[in-house]
C-alpha cells in the first residue's frame, strides 16, 4: 500500500490490521545538503548563489576525458567552450562572463577543500605550439560525488583573491558504514566527427571553379607573363585556352581523391576499466578506486592513455570527538597531440589548404606521389607520410595528498587542520626526425621540457555551531590558509641526429638550447564567517577574508575581501500556512567584494635579466619596470534571487546579478627614457550583468515510471566601461573599446554582391563633417574604414535535462543550446573562400553558389584567379550562431536482483551512452562549439561518441 501527501515522501508499507506510518518531508530545498566554502550547508539556509550537481546523475556513463565536458548546459551561469576535439584538450570555462583582460578568467577549483592547479598545463619547446593537456583529466569522473559551482560573493568570497571568476567545488566519494562493496565497470566505444566541418568541393567542381576563375582573370586582367605582369584583357579564345591549361594542371578533373580518409582514422576509439571498493563501520570507512583509460582521436597521432587511483579514508574516535582522514590520489597519463592551427603538420588544415581532391596520393606503383604544387610546401616528404613522423607528447604524473584531522573541543566547537601536497610532473617531448618535413631543416630536432609543480597548502579553522532556545542558530568560523607554490623548469634542445632510431638528445651532435629556472608564489590568508538564522525563517551571513600575496607591490600586498547576505524564508511565516501549493519559498540577496591576482608572478618588481654578455664576460640588464602599487583586480558583486518549490513537483531558482570589475590590469605606456614601452597598472573597469533561471519538474514521481526534467537558462551582458586614457586596444580583428563587449570584432562592413557585375561591395563608413558615418558603398575595400562589426556574445544559453526510469530501465539525456550569438569565420577569407585569390587552395562548397552572370542574386562574388581583393577582411563571414546539441545520452538496464543474487552479485547493469550525438545549427560550416572569442581556427573539431559498457557490483 502507498501513502502520499503533498510535501511528504511517498511511503510504501505492508497491509496489516494496524499500520503506523510516519510521513517525512519531501521538500528538496529543506533537506538537501550542499557543499559550500569551508564546509556544508542546507540549501534552505544558504544565502548565496550556487548550483550543485550530483556526480552519479550528471557524470555516470558519459564518455568524457575530463568531468567539465559533461557539465555544459547542466548549470545556469556556467559556460564551457571546447578549443579542440583531441583527447584531453583544454577547455575555456567561465562563470558569469569574462571579467579580466590580463589576469585569469578561469574559476578556482577546490577538491575536497583544497585549492588546486587547474586548466591547461601543457608546455612546449616550440613557439606557437598547439599542445594542450587539461590537468583535470587526472581525476576519474566516477570518483566524483558532487560538484558545486559558487557564483556570487556570498558563496565565494571566503576564497578571496582567487574567487572573482567563481569557484568549482569538487567532492570525491567517501566510504559508508556497512559491508564492503566492490564494483567493477568497463566500457568500450568509438567516435567520429560530431558534424561535417568545412565541406569542400569535389574534383570536378574544383576543376569547374578553377577554369572559371582563370577565364575571368584573362578577360578582366589579362594573361600574366612569366613575371606575373598583365598586358590587358585577352581575347575570348586565348582566355579559354589559358583557363583550360590552368584548370587541367591545378585541378585535374580525372581525380577525386579523399585526403581525409588518408589522413585520419576511420573512427576514434576508447576503452575504460574501473575498479572501486568502499565500506567501513561507525569508526572507520574507506573508498578506493583504480582506473585505466585509453582514447584514440580521429587524427592518427592523437591519443590519451593512463591510470588513476584514489584512496579516501576516515577514522573516528570512540567518543566521536576526534576525526582524521586522508585523501590520496595518483595518476600517470601519456598524451600525444596532433599539431593544430595553420601548421603543415595539421591534417585538418591541409585538407582545407593545399591537399585538393585533384591531386592523387599514390602513383601507379602504389608509392607516394608528390604533386608539383605540394612540392612547394613539402620539399622532403609526402604529407600523408609526414603527418605520422613528428612526435609531440606530454607525460604527466600527479600525486595529490591531503591529510586532515578535527577535534571537538566542546559541544559545537571544532578545530580542524588540513595539510596537502600536490605534485605534478609534466614532461613535454618534441621530436622531429630526419625524415620529416620539419626535421630535415635541422637534421632532426629533439626537445625535452620537464616542468615540476610543488604545491603545499595548509588550512586551520575553528568552527562553532550552536542553537539557542530552539530558534537562534549560530555558525561562526575563523581560520587561516597558507598556499605555497613552486614550479621548476628544465629545457634541453638539440639537433643533428645521425638517424631516426634514437631520439634521445645525447645522440644529437649539436646542443641548441638549455636552461633551468624556478618560480615561487606565496599566499597567506586570514578568514572568518558568521551565519545566523532565526527560527529557520530569517537568515544573515557575513564573510571576511584578508589576503597577502607575493605577486603584488609592497604598497598593496594585503587586501580585504568580504560579503554580506540575507534571506527570508517566507513559507515559515504564519500568513503562508494556508497557501498549500507553495512548499517552500526563499528570497535572498547578497553584496560583496572578491578579487583576481595578476598572472605575472613578479610584475611588481624591478628585475634584471642575464645573458647580455660582452664577449666572454657575463652581463645583465634591467628586464622590467617596478610598480610597488600593483594591486588586485576587485570584483563588486550584487545578487538577488529566490528559490521556490511549488505543488511538490516544481522547483524554481532565479538570480539577477551585476559584477563590476575595477582596477583592471592593463599594459600602460611609459616613458621611453626608462628603456621600456609599457608597464602593468590597475586602471580599467568592466561590467557583467545577467539573469539565471533553473526550473526542475518531477513530472512523474510516485508511480512505477519516474520522470524528472529541468531547464537551465542564462543571459549575460558584458561591457568594458573604462580603459587607460579611453583609448582603444586593437589587435588584428579584435578591439577593446569603452562601452562595448570585451570580445568585439574590428573589420570592414561588407555590403554584399552587385547583381549586375558580381563585384563585392563594402560600406565606406568614413566620417562626415557632422561626425556621422558615410553609408555609401564602394567596390574598393581599401577605401572602407574599419568599424565594430559585431560580437560573439549569445543572448541566451542553457540546457534541457531529462531523467526517466521504469523498473530497471533508466534513460538520461542532456541538451545544451545557444541562441543569438555570432561567430567570425575569418579563416574563410584567407583560406577556403578567397574567390580565386590563390589557385592552388582547396575550395569551400559554398563557392558553387558564386555569381556567374548579370542578374544573379547571391552572396558569393564572381571568381577571379589572383583576385586583388581576395584577402581583404570584412564582416562577410560573420554569421549568426544558434544551435541545439544532444550533449549526452545514456540508457541503462539493471538486472533484477533475484537474477544476479544467484551468482553472488549485488547488481549487474549494462548501458550504452553517447555524447554530441545530434547537432542542429544555423551555421554548418564549422562545429558550433568554438573558442570564447567566437573566431574558429583549424583546431580539430569536436567528436561524437558511442560507448557500450557493463557494471558489476559485489
Amino acid at each position: 500500500m502507498q501513502i502520499s501527501f503533498v510535501g511528504m515522501q511517498t511511503q510504501e508499507v505492508t497491509i496489516k490490521p494496524n499500520v503506523k506510518v510516519v510521513m517525512k518531508s519531501d521538500s528538496e530545498m529543506l533537506d538537501e545538503v550542499m557543499v559550500v566554502a569551508y564546509g556544508t550547508a542546507k540549501k534552505s539556509s544558504f544565502t548565496g548563489a550556487a548550483s550543485s550537481v550530483s556526480g552519479d546523475k550528471t557524470l555516470k556513463d558519459i564518455p568524457v576525458s575530463s568531468f567539465e565536458e559533461a557539465l555544459a548546459g547542466s548549470t545556469p551561469g556556467l559556460t564551457i567552450n571546447s578549443t579542440s576535439g583531441q583527447p584531453g584538450a583544454g577547455l575555456q570555462i567561465r562563470v558569469r562572463g569574462t571579467g579580466s583582460m590580463n589576469a585569469t578568467n578561469e574559476p578556482l577549483y577546490v577538491i575536497d577543500g583544497v585549492p588546486v592547479v587547474s586548466g591547461d598545463i601543457a608546455v612546449s619547446a616550440v613557439n606557437n605550439d598547439s599542445k594542450a593537456f587539461n590537468v583535470m583529466a587526472s581525476i576519474n569522473p566516477s570518483d566524483i560525488e558532487n560538484i558545486t559551482v559558487l557564483k556570487d560573493a556570498a558563496a565565494a568570497s571566503l576564497y578571496g583573491s582567487r574567487a572573482a571568476n567563481g569557484v568549482i567545488l569538487i567532492t570525491t566519494k567517501h566510504g559508508k558504514a556497512g559491508k564492503t562493496r566492490i564494483n567493477f565497470k568497463a566500457n568500450w566505444g568509438f567516435s567520429d566527427w560530431a558534424m561535417k566541418n568545412r565541406k569542400s568541393v569535389n574534383g570536378k567542381q574544383r576543376h569547374e571553379l578553377t577554369y572559371e576563375a582563370c577565364y575571368n582573370e584573362a578577360t578582366i586582367y589579362g594573361i600574366p607573363d612569366s613575371e606575373g605582369n598583365y598586358n590587358g584583357p585577352a581575347s575570348d579564345a586565348d582566355a579559354k585556352a589559358y583557363a583550360q591549361e590552368m584548370a587541367d594542371y591545378y585541378a585535374d578533373a580525372n581525380y577525386n581523391v579523399d585526403w581525409e580518409d588518408a589522413f585520419f582514422r576511420k573512427h576514434g576509439s576508447s576503452q575504460n576499466y574501473e575498479f572501486s571498493a568502499q565500506g567501513g563501520d561507525e569508526r572507520n570507512s574507506f573508498f578506493a578506486s583504480l582506473a585505466y583509460k585509453k582514447e584514440e582521436g580521429k587524427a592518427k597521432t592523437s591519443s590519451l592513455d593512463g591510470f588513476m587511483g584514489r584512496i579516501n579514508a576516515v577514522h573516528r574516535s570512540a567518543d566521536n570527538k576526534w576525526q582524521m582522514g586522508a585523501n590520496i590520489s595518483l595518476s600517470k597519463q601519456n598524451s600525444s597531440v596532433t599539431s593544430e592551427g595553420t601548421a603543415y603538420a595539421n591534417p585538418f588544415f591541409l585538407v582545407n589548404y593545399v591537399c585538393s581532391p585533384n591531386m592523387p596520393i599514390y602513383d601507379e606503383n602504389g608509392d607516394y606521389y608528390l604533386h608539383p604544387v605540394l612540392q612547394q610546401v613539402f620539399t622532403h616528404t609526402h604529407p600523408v607520410e609526414d603527418i605520422n613522423l613528428d612526435k609531440n607528447e606530454s607525460k604527466v604524473f600527479r600525486s595529490f595528498n591531503n591529510l586532515w584531522a578535527s577535534y571537538q573541543i566542546i559541544e559545537g566547537l571544532t578545530l580542524k587542520e588540513s595539510i596537502s601536497y600536490d605534485y605534478i610532473n609534466n614532461t613535454s617531448v618534441t621530436y622531429w626526425p630526419l625524415s620529416s618535413n620539419n626535421g630535415v631543416m635541422n637534421n632532426g630536432l629533439g626537445a625535452t621540457y620537464p616542468v615540476q609543480q610543488h604545491n603545499i597548502y595548509s588550512s586551520t579553522t575553528l568552527n562553532y555551531a550552536k542553537t539557542f532556545n530552539n530558534k537562534h542558530n549560530v555558525d561562526a568560523l575563523i581560520g587561516w590558509d597558507i598556499d605555497d607554490r613552486r614550479k621548476e623548469y628544465v629545457l634541453a634542445t638539440a639537433s643533428g641526429y645521425p638517424h631516426d632510431k634514437l631520439p634521445e638528445s645525447i645522440n644529437a651532435s649539436t646542443p641548441l638550447e638549455g636552461f633551468s629556472y624556478y618560480t615561487e608564489d606565496h599566499l597567506l590568508s586570514l578568514l572568518s564567517r558568521v551565519n545566523y538564522d532565526y527560527d529557520n525563517k530569517y537568515y544573515f551571513s557575513a564573510n571576511y577574508r584578508r589576503d597577502g600575496s607575493s605577486r603584488l607591490g609592497a604598497n598593496n600586498r594585503w587586501a580585504n575581501f568580504w560579503s554580506v547576505s540575507a534571506a527570508w524564508r517566507m513559507t515559515q511565516e504564519k500568513f503562508m500556512e494556508n497557501v498549500s501549493f507553495i512548499n517552500d519559498l526563499k528570497i535572498r540577496a547578497s553584496y560583496g567584494i572578491n578579487g583576481t591576482l595578476p598572472n605575472d608572478l613578479y610584475g611588481h618588481l624591478s628585475l634584471y635579466g642575464y645573458g647580455y654578455n660582452y664577449q666572454t664576460i657575463a652581463g645583465s640588464a634591467p628586464a622590467s619596470v617596478p610598480n610597488p602599487d600593483l594591486s588586485w583586480e576587485r570584483n563588486n558583486n550584487f545578487n538577488i534571487g529566490f528559490d521556490a518549490r511549488l505543488f511538490d513537483r516544481l522547483g524554481i531558482t532565479f538570480d539577477y546579478y551585476t559584477r563590476k570589475t575595477t582596477d583592471l590590469l592593463q599594459d600602460v605606456p611609459t616613458s621611453m627614457v626608462v628603456g621600456f614601452t609599457s608597464m602593468l597598472k590597475n586602471v580599467g573597469e568592466m561590467t557583467n550583468k545577467g539573469v539565471e533561471l533553473d526550473i526542475n519538474v518531477d513530472v512523474f514521481k510516485n508511480g512505477p515510471v519516474k520522470w524528472n526534467t529541468g531547464l537551465a537558462l542564462s543571459h549575460n551582458s558584458n561591457k568594458v566601461s573604462k580603459l587607460y586614457g579611453g583609448k582603444d586596444i586593437i589587435d588584428g580583428t579584435s578591439i577593446i573599446r569603452e562601452g562595448e563587449s570585451y570580445y568585439s570584432w574590428w573589420s570592414r562592413e561588407w555590403a554584399g554582391v552587385d547583381p549586375a557585375t558580381g563585384e563585392e561591395q563594402w560600406v565606406l563608413n568614413t566620417e562626415n563633417e557632422d561626425g556621422s558615418l558615410n553609408r555609401e558603398l564602394t567596390k574598393d575595400p581599401s577605401k572602407a574604414q574599419r568599424v565594430i562589426i559585431g560580437k560573439p556574445d549569445p543572448k541566451l544559453t542553457g540546457g534541457w535535462r531529462n531523467s526517466v526510469s521504469w523498473k530497471g530501465l533508466e534513460l538520461n539525456m542532456l541538451f545544451n543550446f545557444s541562441l543569438g550569438g555570432k561567430l567570425f569565420d575569418s579563416m574563410r577569407t584567407s583560406i577556403t573562400d578567397t574567390d580565386g585569390y590563390y589557385i592552388y587552395y582547396n575550395t569551400s562548397i559554398d563557392q558553387m553558389n558564386r555569381w556567374q552572370k548579370p542578374g544573379d542574386v547571391t552572396d558569393v562574388p564572381r571568381r577571379i584567379n589572383n583576385y586583388i581583393y581576395g584577402n581583404y577582411g570584412s564582416s562577410r563571414f560573420m554569421k549568426d550562431l544558434n544551435y541545439l546539441r544532444l550533449k549526452s545520452l545514456s540508457l541503462s538496464y539493471t538486472l533484477p536482483k533475484q537474477w544476479v543474487s544467484r551468482a553472488q552479485m549485488e547488481n549487474v547493469r549494462v548501458f550504452v551512452s553517447g555524447s554530441n550525438l545530434l547537432t542542429l545549427t544555423s551555421y554548418d560550416n564549422v562545429d558550433p562549439e568554438q573558442p570564447i572569442n567566437g573566431i574558429p581556427t583549424f583546431a580539430l573539431p569536436a567528436l561524437k561518441s558511442v560507448t557500450f559498457g557493463i557494471e558489476i557490483g559485489f
